[in-house]
């Protein structure tokens, strides 16, 4: 994979080249190789799933973000359904009020906060995550070399059935997992930004968008409130109901 990432950025198609790309070439270099786009969909809602109880409700229904990737639009969408608009603001106040309950979305349409991290999107960085989650170093290095113990341990444990009698080949497996955790943990402790993070994050920088489904009741009427990452919080209106988003 890391010759097709080399090709890929001497040439000039870099700036044209797609999520879906990344997991093609992938999937050239290794067919049991796990989707950029998926591990990225399913982290992304994962995130925003075990934020439910993160604020009281009365044991009523919270709305929270839900993630989605439109191969049609190439677009990653962050969005909200459902969300009823009060009577006192006008749809524009009454959204940007929504997306201020939520800092870590709003916090991506301010320009100067675009050197952020998303910890929602770091799902895509496919050299940082295991098993849905996203392996977070310490720089404690007694505490780092049990936390590489443990994801070793639960690799053997969840691939337990394609290990044989073989076990030459069995030990070359356990070791090429290992070596893949030590080079993240490398990474990761000495923060450097590898070729494929940085095509994955300009990719992210374009397509990611937000959205919030507004229902007015009383004009029977559905809208959707719109956002570009770092343009600002002021959005963009249009009519459209969810049921025409699904499908795209």
């Amino acid at each position: 994979m890391r010759f097709l990432i080399i090709l890929i950025l001497s040439s000039q198609i870099l700036s044209n080249i797609k999520l879906e790309d990344i997991d093609f070439f992938n999937s050239i270099s290794d067919p049991n190789s796990e989707s950029i786009i998926l591990n990225g969909t399913s982290y992304c809602n994962n995130f925003f799933s075990k934020k439910i109880g993160a604020v009281p409700n009365n044991n009523k229904f919270k709305n929270i973000f839900l993630c989605k990737f439109s191969k049609k639009r190439n677009r990653f969408y962050i969005y909200m359904l459902s969300v009823q608009k009060n009577e006192n603001n006008s749809l524009k106040e009454f959204c940007v009020d929504v997306l201020k309950k939520w800092p870590i979305v709003f916090d991506h349409m301010d320009k100067k906060l675009q050197y952020q991290k998303k910890e929602y999107l770091q799902g895509f960085y496919v050299e940082n995550f295991f098993y849905d989650k996203v392996v977070s170093f310490s720089n404690n290095y007694v505490l780092d070399q049990k936390l590489i113990q443990d994801e070793i341990d639960n690799f053997i444990l969840k691939n337990r059935y394609n290990f044989t009698e073989n076990n030459k080949q069995n030990n070359l497996l356990v070791s090429k997992e290992i070596n893949k955790i030590k080079k993240i943990y490398e990474k990761v402790i000495s923060n450097s930004i590898s070729d494929l993070d940085l095509i994955i994050k300009s990719q992210l920088d374009k397509i990611v968008r937000y959205k919030v489904f507004v229902n007015d009741v009383k004009s029977f009427k559905s809208y959707s409130c719109n956002w570009q990452p770092s343009k600002g919080i002021i959005p963009y209106i249009k009519r459209e109901k969810f049921n025409e988003f699904e499908n795209i």
